[in-house]
C-alpha cells in the first residue's frame, strides 16, 4: 500500500475500487483467462509493433507468450479497416470510459435494479472505443467462459453493458471478445484514481486540482488525455457521471472530442446517505 496521500493503490482499479484485492496466484488464473501469460514482476520490457507500443513487466516466459500475441493481434490490426470511427476516435485510439456508479444510479431510477447499483459499486467500467465503430452488421454477445467472467465482473458486473460495449465497441474490431474484455481490464488494472472516488462519501472538488492529482497519478498522462463529464442536479449543481481516459496505442494519449462540461467546481457523488 502507498502512503501518499489521496491515492489509490499501486495494485490499481480492479483491487481498490471495488474492494476486492487479488492475490498474485488469483490474478495469474484470471488473467490466463483472458489470454493473459503469468505475471511475474521481475524485468521491464517495451515492445514496438505495428506502430503500437506494448509496455508490461513480465518473466521470459511471459514476455515471449505476449509477444507472440501482440503480435497476432498487431497483424490483424494492420489488415482490417474501420467500419466508422465513433465519437471521432480513430483506430489506434482509445477511450476508457469510467462511470461514477452512484450519480447515475441517483439520476436515472431505471437503473436501480443494474447489478453496480443494487451492489454498491463506486465505479464501474462502461466501454473502451477502439475506433471501429458498430455499423459493420455484427452484434450479438460476448462469448465469455465462466472464469473470464469473473475476471471482467469486477470492472463490469452488469450484462446488460458488457453486452452493450461488445456490440457497439469490440463486435466490429479484429478481436475476439476475450480480447476485448482483457484490453478493458488492462487499461483498468493500471489507472490510478484519486481516492476521493472510492470512499463512499460525497465532495465538492476543485477541476483543476482533481485534474492535477491525475496526471500526477499516472505517469505520461495529460489534462487533454482526460474527458470530465458531469450532469447538473435539480440543484444546478455539477455532479461528475463518467470519466474518459484516452490512449494512443496502450499509451496516455490526447482525447480527440473532449465534452468537458463539469464547472470549475463539481461533486463526486459516494452514495452514502
Amino acid at each position: 500500500m502507498t502512503n501518499k496521500v489521496a491515492v489509490v493503490s499501486k495494485s490499481g482499479l480492479i483491487n481498490n475500487l471495488f474492494k476486492l484485492i487479488f492475490s498474485t496466484n488469483s490474478l495469474n488464473q484470471g488473467y490466463r483467462a483472458l489470454g493473459f501469460c503469468s505475471l511475474k514482476p521481475v524485468s521491464h520490457a517495451l515492445f514496438n509493433q505495428h506502430g503500437s507500443k506494448l509496455a508490461a513487466v513480465f518473466s521470459k516466459q511471459t514476455l515471449l507468450c505476449l509477444g507472440y500475441s501482440a503480435g497476432l493481434i498487431g497483424l490483424m490490426m494492420t489488415s482490417i479497416a474501420p467500419a466508422n470511427a465513433a465519437q471521432g476516435v480513430k483506430v489506434g485510439q482509445r477511450i476508457l470510459m469510467i462511470e461514477m456508479t452512484p450519480a447515475l444510479c441517483s439520476i436515472y431510477p431505471s437503473r436501480a435494479r443494474m447489478r453496480q447499483c443494487l451492489e454498491g459499486y463506486s465505479l464501474t467500467v462502461s466501454g473502451l472505443d477502439l475506433g471501429y465503430g458498430s455499423s459493420c452488421g455484427r452484434g450479438g454477445y460476448p462469448d465469455l467462459t465462466p472464469l473470464q467472467l469473473r475476471v471482467v465482473n469486477r470492472v463490469m458486473p452488469d450484462a446488460s453493458v458488457r453486452n452493450q460495449a461488445w456490440r457497439q465497441y469490440g463486435a466490429c474490431s479484429p478481436m475476439r471478445a476475450s480480447f476485448y474484455f482483457r484490453q478493458i481490464v488492462t487499461h483498468a488494472s493500471h489507472l490510478q484514481l484519486p481516492t476521493e472516488l472510492n470512499t463512499g462519501n460525497s465532495y465538492t472538488v476543485s477541476k483543476t486540482r482533481f485534474l492535477q492529482q491525475l496526471v500526477k497519478l499516472n505517469s505520461g498522462m495529460s489534462a487533454t488525455g482526460v474527458d470530465l463529464i458531469c450532469q447538473n442536479s435539480s440543484r444546478n449543481q455539477s455532479i461528475l457521471t463518467e470519466i474518459h481516459i484516452c490512449y494512443e496505442g496502450t499509451s496516455f494519449g490526447r482525447c480527440p472530442n473532449r465534452v468537458d462540461n463539469c464547472s470549475s467546481n463539481f461533486i463526486i457523488s459516494g452514495g452514502r446517505k
